[in-house]
């Protein structure tokens, strides 16, 4: 038996290594992964806070939230009342999502006791059967604890009495500030004093997944620290790859596997915990737009590394621009690019997480695949230069001369080219055989500063997409295709369209340059299938275009193509 655990022990050593490496590519994407953080409630307790989470609901769910925690500060100082933690869950789940529910501690002023009461209201009393619960709020912050041991001597005796009540339900812990090695590891260290990943006298363990928080930043950062913060030595990738590593050791120890093998979670995350004060969408915090990127980057940093679910930190709060941390603006009730941003990655990635490198410092790339469609998001985080990109959804070396490659290892043969704009986030889906079937874009310039939400432009799964000799996107969508020739064009081009129903139509045709601007604007009804367009006598510069066709009337009915002018 010694024998076998020993080697059970060292292949768990050896999974750890491969995510701390980054050597697996195809880590599962879990159901309850993308998660929100319920703040702020109008009341917490006896507390008033006048909080406008209530009229958010429909936006949250919008959102692809798939678990909301209730808990924190205020949750941990002013225990919830039953009907507020009832009216919470029920929220929570008429929209489809999972609760989590946090039980007070706040340095023990509550008991193990009460908390064991809280699971018996909810899930017998009232048979709300909630699954997943946390034990206090940020003990190193709150409590001013600094070792394990002080964590510890609260967590087991809560546990043990919250799961005497209810042994199937999951437990949460410790809920760091940060990732604080000095209380971390103690409580993952195997059979240690302070060890939290055992079991208790009746032979239940006492937490199934570890969590912290992670806010990088408090207001002050500059552009270069957050494109770098994420994978830079002692950021969030090293963490999680250090803590996988630690509970691979904690698993093999006490004998945790499938179902109750030890997880992690950030149950609270954001770019900051506050902003500076004049933080907009030029600027670097939750307000601006590459905050929003970065956000989607956390998110893709605990995908590739097996993260059980991830909160953002939070829906809406704050009565100015410094705390105004939620993905929807407290002041305006507008939906930030950090709100869309998180939609995209949540309603898009399912299936296992792919890892995606580029030769661009300063633009990321990840993707999923779900065996049916391969997902791919690139965000160009430069500020005033404009990428021709090539994606190549394989390992293999990228082709052609566009300066900015992306490879994205999903084991298909396939290259689509195309233009990204700076401070922009574009978001593609191939179907299996590598055919673009959707393409979501979403700038600084064109969305952001208009308070617009990305555009989406879904093709036929028949239409041809961008292959590495061809320079437009041409394909079918709603009954019509579009062919713009010669490309590059001196000043004068045709936009050809082909459309299965010949009745009378008119089509708006217009030009948009890399920021989005408009800069021509026509309408025809193609009555012999083509258009010609004449720049000559305009002001229109050299460079690349998009042309965009759309039918007067339906504007989902669109296509697109992009086009290099010279004169």
């Amino acid at each position: 038996m010694k024998n076998l655990k020993n080697i059970s022990h060292a292949l768990l050593l050896i999974i750890s290594w491969f995510f701390a490496t980054g050597t697996l590519k195809a880590q599962p994407i879990p159901a309850n992964f993308f998660g929100q953080n319920a703040w702020m409630p109008d009341t917490i307790g006896t507390t008033v806070l006048y909080g406008k989470l209530h009229k958010n609901w429909s936006n949250i769910k919008e959102s692809k939230t798939s678990i909301i925690r209730f808990g924190g500060i205020q949750s941990d100082r002013d225990r919830p009342t039953n009907f507020q933690y009832i009216k919470m869950i029920d929220s929570v789940r008429a929209k489809g999502m999972e609760p989590i529910i946090q039980v007070s501690f706040n340095k023990w002023k509550y008991t193990a006791a009460q908390a064991a009461e809280v699971v018996n209201y909810i899930n017998v009393t009232k048979a709300r059967n909630v699954k997943y619960w946390i034990i206090g709020n940020e003990p190193d912050l709150e409590y001013a604890y600094t070792t394990a041991n002080q964590v510890a001597s609260y967590i087991k005796p809560f546990a043990s009495a919250m799961k005497n009540v209810d042994p199937n339900i999951i437990i949460i812990g410790p809920e760091t500030a940060w990732y604080n090695t000095g209380i971390i590891n103690g409580l993952t260290t195997p059979n240690g004093p302070d060890d939290i990943t055992g079991k208790d006298a009746n032979g239940r363990y006492y937490v199934d997944i570890i969590s912290f928080h992670s806010y990088p930043f408090d207001g002050t950062q500059t552009r270069s620290q957050v494109i770098s913060k994420l994978t830079s030595p002692g950021g969030l990738q090293d963490n999680l790859a250090t803590l996988n590593t630690r509970l691979a050791s904690c698993n093999a120890a006490h004998g945790r596997s499938g179902n109750a093998a030890l997880k992690t979670a950030v149950t609270e995350c954001n770019i900051n915990y506050k902003n500076a004060t004049t933080d907009d969408l030029n600027g670097l915090g939750v307000n601006s737009f590459i905050g929003a990127q970065f956000i989607a980057e956390m998110l893709s940093v605990g995908m590739k590394n097996g993260v059980s679910t991830m909160n953002l930190w939070s829906v809406v709060e704050g009565n100015n621009q410094e705390l105004n941390i939620g993905y929807i603006d407290a002041i305006t009730g507008n939906k930030k690019p950090a709100y869309y941003h998180y939609k995209m990655v949540a309603d898009n990635f399912k299936g296992t997480f792919v890892n995606g490198t580029t030769n661009q410092t300063n633009v990321k790339a990840f993707g999923s695949n779900n065996g049916s469609n391969i997902t791919v998001m690139v965000m160009n985080q430069e500020l005033t230069n404009n990428f021709n990109y090539t994606v190549r959804l394989n390992g293999s070396t990228v082709g052609g001369a566009n300066p900015l490659k992306i490879n994205l290892n999903a084991g298909i043969n396939v290259e689509y080219n195309d233009v990204i704009p700076a401070q922009s986030t574009i978001l593609l889906t191939f179907n299996a055989q590598g055919t673009l079937v959707k393409k979501m874009d979403y700038s600084l310039a064109q969305h952001a500063t208009a308070n617009l939400a990305p555009t989406t432009t879904q093709f036929s799964s028949l239409a041809t997409g961008v292959n590495a000799n061809e320079g437009n996107d041409v394909g079918t969508l709603k009954g019509f295709s579009i062919n713009v020739f010669p490309n590059p064009a001196n000043s004068k081009f045709t936009v050809e369209l082909d459309r299965k129903n010949p009745e009378e139509k008119k089509f708006e045709v217009q030009l948009f340059d890399l920021m989005g601007r408009l800069v021509y604007n026509t309408t025809s009804i193609f009555s012999d299938r083509k258009v010609e367009i004449d720049l000559s006598g305009s002001s229109i510069a050299e460079a690349v275009y998009i042309v965009r066709v759309t039918e007067k009337g339906d504007k989902d009915n669109t296509k697109s193509s992009k086009i290099i002018i010279f004169k």
